[in-house]
């Protein structure tokens, strides 16, 4: 318990410091200067986090994962706005997703790194449900993790 009073402890001595001691301080936990245009509240933010990261640990391998991937769309899309996160969380590691196509039941174990299917690794639900179908579909929608909007991908099930 003393352990973590002293990490709050030094998370609030923070807001008593100058932007220019932030910078300095900055400076000594990323080993680089920080960007300009950074105030010193974002400054106090982004320390504390750094801090409490190294003490309690980062994100989890899934939620990096997806800010990742959405990172990746947004740049690809050339996204000038915050990308709107999925509606549907990530399975936990070691989720059996199962499907049946056409009277054959497929299990896909969701990994850390992807999902592994007939006993192979994918980075892809999507490419997985391809490969079960021979069409392109949504894996999340395919595998049952978001809702059938339409009538089209209900005919489009085809079970």
């Amino acid at each position: 318990m003393l352990h973590h009073r002293n990490v709050n402890i030094a998370i609030e001595y923070l807001e008593q410091l100058s932007r220019a001691e932030l910078r300095i301080l900055w400076e000594r936990e990323f080993a680089g200067k920080p960007p300009r245009s950074l105030g010193r509240d974002i400054l106090a933010l982004g320390i504390s986090y750094a801090r409490q990261e190294r003490r309690y640990g980062g994100l989890t391998k899934p939620v990096a994962k997806e800010l990742d991937r959405l990172l990746v769309r947004a740049l690809r899309e050339g996204a000038t706005d915050t990308p709107q996160p999925s509606t549907t969380p990530l399975p936990r590691t070691g989720t059996i997703l199962v499907r049946e196509w056409h009277g054959t039941t497929h299990h896909v174990t969701v990994t850390d790194d992807g999902f592994l299917w007939n006993g192979k690794p994918h980075r892809s639900l999507s490419r997985i449900a391809r490969a079960i179908t021979g069409t392109k579909w949504n894996g999340p929608r395919f595998f049952g993790l978001r809702d059938v909007k339409t009538k089209t991908s209900e005919v489009r099930d085809g079970d």
